[in-house]
């Protein structure tokens, strides 16, 4: 039975107003969403980050990983904003002293098994398990698969993955939610926060049967918004309005706790 770490709703507030001036695209239902991932353990493993920037989403996991009792985290990015969808670095070279300083602020700079370079090296020795897999490195199509296919192996029975911008401008996360994530027999419980697209994984299939309705009824509202985002254009008119609606049809507003808890005490 999953349950929330003792006094969670007063921490995760901690959490977030530590975290709420570091430089990062997360909304504050995403924060506090990726606060739960790190404090409500589905499954045996490391959590382990994929894009970290100036080290907002770093500092959530980590200090939310610490209500669990373990506030260790890996974490992956070169820093030097080597993708076209990476955040602009405003003239410096890379963001090493912002994300060292943002870490050391938020007392989780000890914590947090950084590896400061592209994830496909650290692909090439991975072998740990992984009980949470947040990606949010290069956001284009090839980016975001080679993460996947990387890393989602290690995911322990019943693990999270969770990708963010699914709903935003590039393609990369809203493919592979949809065709890597709810095509796949593996997938059991999912669904959408704001921006963040997130699944459980079953290393049973059969133990993911159940929510097959659930991720193709998903799956059907999501993947309507890939023709609007695979080539990156600028939309007006109609079909902006068109986009603006068929992503209104998405549901993606903030979960309390207890309901996420209870989605996935299910099986």
């Amino acid at each position: 039975m999953l349950s929330l770490p003792e006094d969670y709703a007063v921490c995760v507030d901690e959490i977030i107003e530590m975290a709420r001036d570091v430089e990062g695209c997360l909304t504050e239902k995403e924060m506090r969403f990726l606060a739960l991932l790190g404090a409500c353990p589905t499954a045996e493993g490391r959590v382990l980050e994929i894009g970290s920037f100036k080290g907002k989403s770093t500092v959530i996991l980590s200090r939310g990983a610490g209500l669990a009792g373990d506030p260790r985290i890996s974490a992956i990015d070169p820093l030097t904003s080597p993708s076209v969808t990476d955040p602009d670095l405003k003239g410096k070279d890379n963001g090493w002293d912002d994300f060292r300083a943002n870490l050391t602020k938020a007392g989780v700079v000890d914590y947090v098994d950084f590896h400061r370079t592209v994830s496909e090296e650290v692909a090439k020795t991975w072998d740990r398990p992984l009980r949470l897999l947040w990606i949010d490195g290069d956001h284009t199509y090839a980016g975001t698969k080679a993460d996947f296919d990387n890393f989602s192996p290690h995911l322990s029975d019943r693990g999270i993955i969770a990708l963010h911008d699914v709903l935003h401008q590039y393609d990369g996360s809203i493919r592979v939610f949809c065709e890597d994530i709810l095509l796949s027999d593996h997938f059991g419980p999912c669904g959408l926060v704001g921006s963040i697209g997130w699944a459980q994984y079953f290393c049973d299939p059969a133990e993911a049967g159940g929510y097959r309705r659930q991720k193709l009824d998903l799956y059907r509202r999501v993947s309507r918004l890939i023709p609007y985002y695979v080539f990156q254009q600028k939309h007006t008119g109609i079909r902006k309005l068109m986009a603006k609606f068929r992503r209104s049809q998405v549901p993606h507003k903030e979960i309390h706790p207890e309901a996420w808890l209870a989605m996935l005490d299910r099986n």
